[in-house]
């Protein structure tokens, strides 16, 4: 999915309307596919750390280009 940003013929209430559309259409996506939505991992506030490698596999996980995804 792309980062949205803010044309400069765009006005405040269009740019909302198309964030919140964008939004909308990727939660439908992610009940649809639960399978291909990413699991968040974690652990109580205080108490431990994540490896970096855990860091860097989850972040590539995540910012990767999926063919699957809304755009």
């Amino acid at each position: 999915m792309r980062p949205s940003t803010r044309t400069g013929n765009e006005t405040y209430e269009q740019w909302r309307a198309r964030m919140l559309a964008e939004t909308g259409r990727f939660i439908e996506w992610g009940l649809a596919h639960p399978d291909l939505v990413p699991r968040i991992p974690s652990h109580p506030v205080g108490h431990g750390r994540f490896s970096e490698r855990l860091k860097a596999v989850f972040w590539n996980m995540v910012l990767r280009h999926s063919e699957d995804a809304p755009d």
